[in-house]
C-alpha cells in the first residue's frame, strides 16, 4: 500500500482515490479513523491523506481523531486550495508533515516529498541510521518509476464512465502492486457494433503489466483490421490474439472475456478465452453468469474458441471482474461467492449504484491479487 485516504465522505473520498490513482498511486480508503487500525494491519502506507475541512467548525478534526488513533503514521491533509498561513501553523503544531493543494501542479513530485519526509521521520524516531543512503536512493528510483509505469497504465485505458448510445460504461482497478495485470478495455469498432473485454493477465506487477501493452496494441489494431466475421463469432477476436502472444514468446498466458455488442440489433456475442468468474447479465429474466468454456489466450497453438450469443431486452447490467476479487471476499466455498456476486449484482443494478461500491472494494484495500470490475449498463 502506498497511500491511505481517511474519509467519511464517500464521493469525496472516491474523487481524491481517483486523482491519486492517476498520479501513479496505489490508494486504498478508509471511512474513519477508527478503520485505520485494520487497514495498517494489512499493509503499512507510506503516506496518509484526510481533508481538511475548511467549512467545518474544526477543520483539523479529522487529522486529529487520525493522529490520535497512531501517532507513528504519516499524514498529510488535502485541500482545494492552498492553506493561509494560521492554517498551515496549526496543521504543522498538530503533526501534519504536509499540506497538499490538489490543483498544484507537479502534485506527484510533492506526494513524493511528503512520502521521503515521512520515511525520515519514521527513521529518525526508531534510530535507525544504520540504511545505506545509496539504497535508499535507489529504492526511491525504483519507486519512482513503478509510478511513472502506472500513471502510463491508467493512461491507456480507455475513459470512465463512457457512453456509446444507450450504453454506459466504467471500470475500475486495485492492483495489488503498483503495476496491474488486469485490464479493460471497450470501444466502438464500427457505427453499429462497439467491442469489449476484461483480460487477466497471469502473475502480477511488472512482467504482467508489459503484457497490457501489448493487449492495447491490439485494441488498436483491430480496430483497423478486424474481419466482418470477428464481429459475429468474437471467437476468431481470441484466436488471432492467440496467435499475437505466442509469436512474441512472452511465457505469459492471459484469461480474457470479450464481446461485441450490435447497437442495431441489441444482441451480444460473446467469447471466453479461460477467465473466471464468467460475465453476469442482469435483466429483466433475472441476474445470471453467462457461462462459456474456452482455454486461456497466449498458450496452446492452434486452439478455436466458440462464440455465443444473447439477446439484450430492456433495462440491463451487464458486469465482469477478475479472479482477485474472489480472493477478498469473505472465506468460504466457491458457490457461496458465486451466489454472493451474483448479489451483488442484482443490487447494483436495482439500486444504480457502482458494482466496486457494493462488493465494498474500495474499503478493502489492495488484495493478494490484482482485482477489476467493468460494468455496461443500458436503461430501458
Amino acid at each position: 500500500m502506498a497511500l491511505l485516504v481517511v474519509d467519511p465522505d464517500d464521493v469525496s473520498a472516491s474523487l481524491l482515490s481517483d486523482i491519486l490513482t492517476h498520479q501513479g498511486f496505489a490508494v486504498s480508503r478508509v471511512a474513519t479513523p477508527a478503520d485505520v487500525a485494520a487497514a495498517v494491519a494489512h499493509a503499512r502506507p507510506e503516506l496518509v491523506l484526510c481533508p481538511y475541512g475548511a467549512d467545518a467548525p474544526n477543520p483539523l478534526a479529522l487529522a486529529h481523531s487520525v493522529i490520535a488513533a497512531d501517532p507513528t503514521l504519516p499524514l498529510a491533509v488535502t485541500s482545494a486550495e492552498p492553506l493561509d498561513r494560521a492554517a498551515l501553523l496549526a496543521a504543522v503544531r498538530l503533526g501534519v508533515i504536509d499540506a497538499l493543494d490538489l490543483g498544484q501542479p507537479q502534485l506527484a513530485q510533492v506526494i513524493e516529498g511528503a512520502i521521503a519526509r515521512g520515511a525520515r521521520l519514521a527513521r529518525g524516531a526508531t534510530g535507525d541510521v544504520r540504511v545505506d543512503a545509496a539504497t535508499r536512493a535507489e529504492l526511491r528510483e525504483l519507486q519512482r518509476d513503478q509510478r511513472a509505469g502506472r500513471y502510463i497504465q491508467m493512461g491507456m485505458l480507455p475513459p470512465s464512465p463512457m457512453a456509446i448510445d444507450r450504453y454506459r460504461m466504467r471500470h475500475k482497478l486495485y492492483p495489488s502492486l503498483l503495476l496491474s495485470g488486469d485490464f479493460v478495455d471497450y470501444f466502438r469498432i464500427t457505427d453499429r457494433h462497439f467491442v469489449f473485454y476484461m483480460a487477466d493477465v497471469s502473475g502480477h506487477g511488472a512482467s504482467s503489466a508489459f503484457v497490457t501493452v501489448l493487449l492495447k496494441n491490439f485494441s488498436r489494431r483491430l480496430r483497423r483490421e478486424y474481419r466482418p466475421r470477428m464481429l459475429r463469432e468474437p471467437g476468431e477476436i481470441l484466436a488471432a490474439l492467440n496467435r499475437e502472444l505466442l509469436d512474441n514468446r512472452l511465457d505469459k498466458h492471459v484469461a480474457i472475456f470479450v464481446g461485441v455488442l450490435d447497437l442495431t440489433d441489441n444482441t451480444l456475442a460473446f467469447a471466453n478465452g479461460g477467465h473466471f468468474p464468467s460475465a453476469i447479465l442482469s435483466d429483466e429474466s433475472g441476474c445470471r453468469f453467462l457461462e462459456l468454456s474456452g482455454k486461456p489466450v497466449g498458450l496452446f497453438e492452434d486452439v478455436a474458441w466458440r462464440s455465443d450469443h444473447v439477446a439484450l431486452n430492456g433495462a440491463l447490467m451487464l458486469a465482469m471482474v477478475s479472479d482477485g476479487v474472489l480472493e477478498v471476499m469473505d472465506p468460504g466455498p466457491l458457490p457461496q461467492k458465486e451466489a454472493y456476486l451474483l448479489n451483488a449484482v442484482r443490487a447494483a443494478h436495482a439500486k444504480g449504484i457502482e458494482l466496486w461500491q457494493v462488493l465494498e472494494l474500495d474499503r478493502r484495500g489492495a488484495g493478494p491479487d490484482d482485482m477489476a470490475c467493468l460494468v455496461i449498463t443500458k436503461e430501458a
